[in-house]
């Protein structure tokens, strides 16, 4: 199973595209996770949030991020590098892509089996 982890400084924005995604792909073979908003219901990111799901997630094969903007980006790259092992780190792959359209990009291709080369090329294709 794959993984991905939707972060935006906007929970509304996370849920509602968890919501999308989970509607489209087959859920069987791809977790979809949000972790949008600070927690606390403010605007923002939060590291130790997304290092809850990296954590979580860690029996996935791989470990998809989409992020937004700024800080999300940093919150992401933060959190991975907060993982105790390093081949967990190894499963995390953070996209530099628009958040929707590439989240539903790799969210679709990660349900057909593509591969993490496959999705990153996909992407590109599309930006």
């Amino acid at each position: 199973m794959k993984a991905i982890i939707l972060v935006s400084h906007s929970e509304k924005i996370s849920e509602g595209l968890k919501e999308m995604l989970e509607e489209m792909i087959d859920s069987t073979a791809v977790r979809i996770i949000s972790a949008g908003g600070t927690g606390d219901g403010r605007l923002g990111t939060n590291a130790i949030t997304i290092y809850e799901h990296l954590n979580a997630c860690c029996e996935c094969e791989e470990i998809y991020i989409f992020a937004d903007i700024g800080s999300s980006i940093l919150s992401s790259e933060t959190a991975i590098e907060m993982l105790d092992l390093e081949e967990d780190r190894q499963k995390v792959t953070l996209f530099d892509a628009p958040l929707i359209e590439g989240a539903f990009i790799g969210a679709v291709q990660a349900s057909i089996g593509a591969c993490t080369e496959d999705i990153l090329e996909e992407i590109s294709l599309n930006k």
